[in-house]
């Protein structure tokens, strides 16, 4: 079952960008970014990867001219 962003739908097992990796006694733990901005943290170990946490997409504030 491939899972995917709440926010945007993009697939969880493509990573669009690492922000960075640290190994701890489970495995790998990593923070990323999805392509609406929302920032993930992983965990990679031997039984395979899952989302720990999720935060919710950047939001632009509006432009003053």
């Amino acid at each position: 079952m491939t899972t995917v962003c709440p926010h945007c739908g993009w697939p969880d097992d493509q990573l669009f960008q690492v922000l960075s990796r640290h190994r701890t006694g489970t495995g790998l733990t990593v923070w990323s970014r999805c392509a609406c901005g929302s920032t993930q943290v992983r965990e990679i170990g031997v039984t395979g990867t899952r989302v720990l946490s999720r935060g919710r997409p950047v939001q632009t504030p509006p432009c003053h001219a």
